[in-house]
């Protein structure tokens, strides 16, 4: 499967991340920190720099965060992302 990938600098900090859209979800590959990510968006973080791993989060309704891999890391972004959008086909069937 391709991906979509397409690279948005956000305005607030100046960081670029990575973003991928799956049907009409956002999903943004990210450094380590959910902190920024806006509520109702998925993330694929980076576990030390990705040499530990990535990590699934929600960003719920208030802001918190659900990691949603539990004590289950990923060993590269794509098949976190790949885990991300079968979730997101779950909860829209």
């Amino acid at each position: 499967m391709l991906f979509a990938w397409r690279t948005i600098a956000m305005a607030d900090n100046g960081r670029v991340k990575r973003y991928h859209s799956h049907l009409g979800k956002d999903i943004f590959i990210t450094a380590g920190s959910a902190k920024e990510l806006a509520p109702g968006s998925f993330g694929v973080c980076a576990i030390g720099g990705g040499a530990e791993g990535w990590s699934v989060v929600h960003i719920g309704p208030e802001g918190d965060v659900a990691d949603l891999g539990g004590e289950y890391y990923f060993g590269t972004p794509e098949e976190a992302l790949e885990f991300v959008k079968e979730l997101i086909e779950i909860m829209t069937t």
